[in-house]
């Protein structure tokens, strides 16, 4: 796109320019802006993920609230990366070369994600890739962009295919619930639908305008404007589409120029378009559910007078309905000089422009902007200082969005940075019981990164009683860390007493001897508990012992236990929500990942399960479970102490932040439902699956409105002790685990009960029930559930699934106590 970068190619140009702005900052230090400024903080995006100090429009809030940035490295590669608002922490996410197993060098690289990246409602954030500009001499063929996903739930990325050879992407919309892509081709702007089905890609329509873009509307049609500034509609339910001209106040809207590159977004209400021209400021609303056979626009005036404006895929609508703009136009001020980037907004409700004020940035600092050698870095031209020292964006701001928290984020090239800006971020309102809830188990999460230096001496201290051939066990306390650790997807497979690698009997007194028991305490101990313990103690067996250290309770098995991982809770555990079980689980896995860790770094890698929900699942177990100590097939490079773990805390904290952002409103509610059920005297049954569930439901404050009954749908036993305990017409909670089985779901309408379903994806026609609940809490777990995916190893360590969903229970409990109280 290259009349959308500007390049000065001139040093004595741009020493010139950096002269003239040192001369006018201290001319005019003294003077007032005649305008008003909109501070941001600005980022330099991760340097090593582009060429030129450069990106374009691939920018979003991801649904864990971080923020993810496309990247162009010309001639090499192109990456996204994520952006923590919270630690301001980067990193690659997609590296397009690797997703798409490429080495191509120059014109044929992947060079640019390009595509305004789309967030879907399970959380995977779609991309494309663009090819670069052929340097002279550069004979190489580009043979075509790459259509990339990435989920934040198990850091994966996706290679989906090649919409068009030979082209482009130029932009992706994702329709998940029925399950199509959308793409839009460059340079020739095809428009391509992606079966997620059939894994094919089909052309749908007419040719597309320069960078146009797919809007989905509440409806399910696929809206794009044709190279004619026409409405063009699929509708995927005909497999049709439709051309239209568009009206904007009585007038048909037709694109004026070359550099007429339209910018859209939809509105809350999701049959409203609005949009805004590269080089017109004018703010356009597009009626996008018109009825005739033309459509209707309105032309609301423009969000900023000037002359030359230019607004680059930088318009974003708030949560709240505002239009937020970002408009370059030549500065006419006096007071400096080039051009200024203002912020503009519009509310439709009110229907009132405000000129927010020029971009400026918080610390220049950011980036060091002094000369080397009497030379500015490289591809530093993009900013300039105004005359009372400001320094602001110069030529390209490059792309807008609004968080949910109305913060907003630019791009800006030259260097290429992310410029946060929170003047507008909403205020939040007072927590509530759940928030609260979230805030300790984060604060909590930061508790185990401060304590990962133990958990990594426990992990090496076990991995070297393994390797001797000690086992890691249980004794079965009735605590949830000992469902947590065995048996789950991506965990140890050969943990538990009775799950050696090779025959019982074949086992030595010496290897006996290095057994290590893990015990864990998620309240008060039992009175029969310290005499187990000291009876395991004479045994031998090394004890680890989970638990809080401020529970006088404890004291007595704290001194019995060789090693102690403390989760530093309240005594009572009870304020704003019960922690233990969530923290002990959460250790248990930092620990085991510092195990797995410390095996790699002696050229070792020992099996993990695969899940059974997936195909080869148990074809996995039978090759490896009893029957191999350390894998021969697969080579893991040494993993350094600490980084497994904290990939891990890593993923849980995305984990449980996408789950407050996108389920508190459902978990509110499902809190209602069941408080308004116990004031009807009547208690609620909840049915459980899953490994932890049996040791927390029903067992501590949430005794006061739910009885527990697990129910898989694999145990007869278990159904029919539901059809026992469950009321017709009963109010059932289901804490599912992965979609809902059509066999639980059909005793469910036998029983008539009133079901408020918490679960996950999945794919597979027998559990696909849960889709008949569309008001359900999402629990936001990726299909397989493993999360953490290491270099040589073919699947994914260590599932977030039990913490998830553990939290997810506890703010809805503590919801309901809420209620109650008040």
């Amino acid at each position: 796109m290259r009349n959308m970068r500007i390049r000065i190619v001139s040093n004595l140009l741009v020493i010139g320019f950096i002269k003239s702005a040192l001369l006018s900052a201290s001319t005019f230090a003294s003077d007032k802006a005649p305008f008003k400024y909109v501070w941001g903080t600005a980022h330099h995006i991760l340097p090593k993920t582009h060429s030129d100090e450069s990106g374009y429009f691939s920018l979003c809030e991801g649904n864990d609230g971080r923020i993810y940035v496309g990247t162009a490295k010309y001639n090499h590669n192109a990456y996204l990366v994520e952006f923590d608002p919270v630690t301001t922490e980067q990193r690659i996410v997609i590296d397009a070369h690797k997703a798409c197993e490429l080495d191509a060098k120059g014109y044929a690289a992947q060079a640019k994600i390009h595509t305004r990246n789309f967030v879907g409602p399970s959380g995977i954030i779609y991309v494309g890739t663009k090819q670069g500009y052929a340097k002279e001499g550069d004979n190489s063929k580009y043979p075509g962009g790459y259509l990339i996903t990435y989920d934040p739930r198990n850091d994966k990325s996706s290679n989906l295919g090649m919409p068009y050879k030979e082209q482009g992407i130029a932009d992706v919309v994702a329709d998940e619930d029925r399950g199509l892509i959308y793409v839009v081709t460059c340079e020739d702007q095809h428009w391509m639908k992606y079966n997620v089905t059939t894994k094919k890609f089909t052309e749908i329509g007419p040719i597309l305008t320069p960078y146009a873009t797919t809007l989905v509307s509440a409806d399910g049609k696929a809206h794009a404007l044709t190279k004619d500034f026409h409405l063009a509609t699929y509708d995927p339910s005909t497999g049709k589409v439709i051309e239209r001209k568009i009206e904007i106040n009585g007038k048909q809207f037709i694109r004026p120029n070359k550099s007429a590159i339209p910018t859209w977004n939809l509105a809350t209400n999701g049959h409203t378009a609005w949009l805004i021209i590269m080089n017109d400021a004018a703010l356009i609303s597009i009626n996008l559910s018109s009825k005739i056979n033309k459509v209707t626009g309105l032309n609301h005036g423009p969000m900023l007078e000037g002359e030359g404006p230019d607004s680059r895929s930088a318009l974003t609508i708030a949560p709240d309905g505002k239009i937020y703009t970002l408009i370059s136009v030549k500065n006419k001020t006096g007071f400096g000089n080039h051009r200024l980037h203002h912020l503009c907004r519009y509310d439709p409700i009110e229907k009132i422009h405000e000129d927010l004020g020029v971009l400026a940035v918080k610390n220049p600092d950011f980036f060091n902007f002094n000369p080397v050698n009497g030379k500015k870095p490289p591809w530093s031209h993009g900013y300039h200082t105004l005359p009372d020292g400001t320094l602001t964006p110069l030529h390209n701001h490059m792309a807008l969005i609004a968080g949910r928290d109305n913060t907003l984020y630019a791009t800006i090239i030259y260097p290429f940075t992310l410029l946060k800006i929170d003047t507008y971020k909403k205020q939040p309102d007072a927590p509530s019981p759940s928030k609260k809830y979230f805030q300790k188990i984060h604060q909590q999460l930061d508790r185990v990164e401060k304590n990962l230096p133990q958990l990594t001496a426990l992990g090496e201290l076990a991995a070297e009683r393994y390797d001797k051939g000690g086992l890691i066990g249980f004794h079965w306390f009735g605590t949830t860390l000992e469902q947590e650790l065995i048996g789950r997807s991506g965990g140890l497979m050969h943990i538990g007493f009775d799950r050696p690698w090779k025959e019982k009997k074949l086992r030595t007194d010496e290897e006996k001897a290095q057994d290590i028991a893990v015990l864990a305490w998620d309240s008060d101990p039992k009175p029969n508990e310290l005499k187990r313990l000291q009876n395991i103690k004479d045994s031998g067996q090394y004890l680890l012992g989970f638990g809080s250290k401020r529970n006088p309770n404890l004291a007595k098995h704290i001194k019995l236990c060789d090693s102690w991982v403390d989760s530093d809770t309240e005594a009572k555990d009870l304020s704003p929500g019960k922690l233990n079980h969530v923290m002990n689980a959460v250790s248990g896995w930092v620990w085991m990942a510092e195990f797995i860790a410390a095996h790699t770094r002696k050229g070792r890698m020992p099996p993990v399960w695969k899940s059974w929900v997936m195909k080869d699942g148990r074809a996995w177990s039978d090759r490896f479970f009893r029957k191999t100590k350390y894998h021969k097939e697969f080579s893991v490079p040494p993993i350094q102490e600490g980084v497994l773990g904290k990939e891990y805390l890593h993923r849980i904290r995305s984990q449980l932040s996408a789950l407050e952002n996108t389920q508190s409103p459902a978990i509110h509610q499902f809190a209602k439902t069941i408080a308004a059920e116990k004031r009807a005297g009547r208690r609620t049954l909840v049915a459980s699956s899953g490994h932890m569930v049996m040791n927390y439901v029903g067992k501590f404050s949430d005794s006061m409105w739910a009885d527990n009954v697990e129910v898989h749908e694999n145990l007869e036993s278990q159904l029919n002790n539901f059809k026992k305990k469950s009321t017709r017409d009963g109010l059932v909670l289901r804490l599912g685990y992965f979609g809902l089985s059509n066999k639980i779901d059909a005793l469910f309408k036998e029983k008539k009960n009133r079901v408020l379903l918490m679960t996950a994806e999945n794919p597979l026609p027998e559990f696909s029930s849960y889709l008949n609940y569309p008001e359900r809490v999402d629990l936001g777990l990726a299909f397989g559930d493993a999360c953490v995916p290491i270099e040589g190893y073919p699947i994914s360590l260590f599932p977030p699934s039990g913490v998830v969903k553990a939290v997810a229970y506890e703010a809805l409990n503590i919801e309901i106590l809420d209620d109650l109280k008040n």
